[in-house]
């Protein structure tokens, strides 16, 4: 008797382990069904934010701002793959390169996502009374953070020491974000860019781009796989995107003339591409 109730325990046993199991395995696949989906919707919006303008792209994340912290999900989830991360050597430079020890400084930080720069110069004790920091992009989902077009900032010329674009040269208009940037900072201050190393077919004709616009370049660092560090320094008053494109200025940029290239837009496109995705 005592034998038989025992057997009955470990049938009862079994089946409970393998309902378990079961359920188990469907909570795992669930799981990673919503991972996926997550992934897909990640990769539509990046991809919208890379082709369309600024304008169109403040209006629709106004009307959807839940899609706005679904995309920075999925970046933020990107970027923790990656080796290092472009917001921590951009932190790195500020706290450690000669340019910017122990000055004061405002840095406006633009299309900052989450908004890490100012929060880790706002947490430092020292630090935050040297640098000010502050962060503008299309959806504040911090609550320090200015809810703008960055190819209109709420900013008076002049007005910045140090402008930051950390994989944020996304819209078909990032020239315009460019102009904004020179328009800014002051004389001889600084722009800050992480660029993702794919986007750019020759990352001469970027760096010429920049300095086209009245800058000098000090630093280019392409020593990680994923992107490229630059930092710029102002030296013009006027910036050089004003007026015309010309075949002269094409030539200045790419080395060549291009013909096919009538616009500042289409010349922003060729040099630096949006990430589309392929389609599966």
């Amino acid at each position: 008797m005592f034998g038989k109730v025992k057997r009955n325990k470990d049938v009862i046993q079994q089946n409970i382990s393998k309902k378990n199991k079961k359920e188990l395995k469907a909570q795992k696949k669930w799981e990673q069904d919503e991972e996926r989906i997550k992934g897909s919707k990640f990769r539509l919006l990046n991809e919208y934010m890379y082709t369309v303008n600024s304008v169109d792209a403040l209006k629709h994340f106004k009307q959807h701002p839940e899609e706005f912290k679904i995309y920075h999900t999925g970046y933020a989830q990107q970027i923790e793959k990656w080796p290092e991360s472009p917001v921590g050597n951009i932190i790195k430079l500020l706290k450690e390169s000669e340019q910017f020890q122990n000055k004061k400084l405002v840095v406006a930080d633009l299309g900052c996502g989450q908004g890490e720069i100012q929060e880790h110069f706002d947490k430092d004790k020292r630090l935050c009374k040297l640098i000010t920091v502050k962060s503008f992009d299309l959806v504040a989902i911090k609550p320090y953070i200015i809810e703008t077009d960055i190819s209109n900032l709420p900013m008076d010329d002049c007005s910045c020491d140090v402008a930051i674009f950390s994989l944020s040269l996304m819209g078909v208009n990032y020239l315009d974000y460019l102009g904004e940037a020179f328009r800014v900072l002051k004389k001889n201050g600084h722009l800050i860019i992480a660029e993702v190393k794919s986007r750019m077919n020759n990352i001469d004709n970027f760096v010429n781009l920049i300095t086209g616009m009245g800058m000098k370049i000090l630093k280019r660092d392409e020593h990680n796989s994923h992107f490229v560090l630059f930092v710029f320094q102002k030296i013009m008053d006027i910036c050089q995107f004003n007026g015309p494109l010309n075949q002269k200025r094409v030539y200045q940029i790419l080395g060549q003339k291009d013909p096919n290239l009538k616009d500042w837009q289409s010349l922003g496109q060729q040099i630096l591409q949006p990430c589309v995705y392929k389609k599966r």
